[in-house]
């Protein structure tokens, strides 16, 4: 669209928070909900399986992107790159990605699905414990089909 208020966001709904979580990060909720970047969710999401009393649900407006962009603000940072390995190098994070040539950083933040965190290679396997692991393993996602379709106006 040649509206640059339009935008579509198909990746995560909602994020659920446990009232343990909500009360031990309730500082990051406040500032979070304080700026519009989370609302509370107020309509029903079809199949949705509570699996602990009290949860809130939350949407991110602007795009579960948002809450990244909100905490790296100050940062250099590189989006839309796809990561195939991460190494450890003399104290340093080298990662390689498809589109750009291998770059050296003190941190890396990912923010894929865990499933493609798990798939990839290099020293990563290194970098997360085997608890870590099992704990990214049990993660689960419930299925959802999102279609953006945007209209011209007079159309």
């Amino acid at each position: 669209p040649h509206d640059p208020n339009c935008m579509a966001d198909l990746g995560a709904q909602y994020i659920s928070v446990t009232p343990h979580y909500a009360e031990k990060h309730q500082s990051f909720y406040e500032e979070l909900l304080s700026r519009d970047i989370l609302k509370p969710l107020l309509s029903p999401v079809e199949g949705m399986v509570q699996k602990e009393k009290g949860i809130c649900n939350y949407i991110a407006p602007r795009g579960i992107s948002s809450l990244v962009k909100h905490y790296l603000a100050d940062s250099d940072v590189f989006y839309n790159r796809h990561v195939t390995h991460i190494n450890l190098k003399e104290g340093k994070l080298e990662v390689c990605s498809m589109s750009a040539p291998s770059e050296m950083f003190d941190a890396v933040v990912l923010t894929m699905p865990v499933p493609q965190i798990l798939q990839l290679q290099g020293h990563i396997e290194n970098l997360i414990s085997e608890s870590q692991r099992q704990q990214l393993e049990t993660a689960t996602y419930s299925s959802r089909f999102a279609l953006a379709l945007f209209y011209e106006a007079g159309t």
